[in-house]
């Protein structure tokens, strides 16, 4: 009775390439709405219109996962991306960033953002970073991967299940 969900599901738990435990983690954003996805496809066999419970259930499941992101470290991806970080630069090092940035048309902090993430991503292979800052952002990386695979498999399930129809 179960099958369609829980077989995609299992699928999914067996080829992602996301640890085991993070992938689960992803997934709590469905137990408590796996019933209904099994109500909803009982109703689709019996050829009742499941369409727009589907629709429900999918925004309630992508409320659950937007909660689990910010859970991560309390920034939500979804609703802004960005954080407004603000330094202060000595004014040698702004003349040559506003230089840099109208040579090649673009804006002061697109230039002053490149500046940042070279030199983080340089810092990091030289292992300048703290490794437990290292391990907790690869830890929220892997988890916000495994959440972005797990609403994948939901839009793959609704597909499947307006198919059927």
């Amino acid at each position: 009775m179960h099958s369609n969900w829980s077989k995609l599901r299992d699928e999914w738990l067996d080829s992602t390439a996301i640890a085991k435990d993070d992938a689960k983690w992803a997934l709590e954003a469905f137990i408590n709405s796996e019933d209904e996805l099994f109500e909803i496809e009982q109703k689709i066999r019996n050829k009742e219109d499941a369409t727009n419970q589907v629709k429900i259930l999918r925004k309630k499941v992508k409320e659950t996962i937007s909660s689990k992101e910010i859970s991560l470290d309390d920034i939500a991806l979804n609703t802004s991306n960005s954080n407004k970080v603000q330094i202060s630069v000595p004014s040698n090092l702004t003349y040559l960033l506003k230089v840099w940035a109208a040579a090649e048309g673009r804006d002061l902090s697109s230039v002053a953002f490149q500046c940042l993430e070279t030199g983080l991503r340089e810092m990091k292979s030289k292992g300048s970073i703290p490794s437990v800052a290292i391990k907790r952002y690869d830890s929220a990386c892997q988890k916000r991967i495994a959440l972005a695979e797990v609403n994948n498999l939901l839009e793959k399930y609704e597909i499947a299940q307006v198919e059927i129809k």
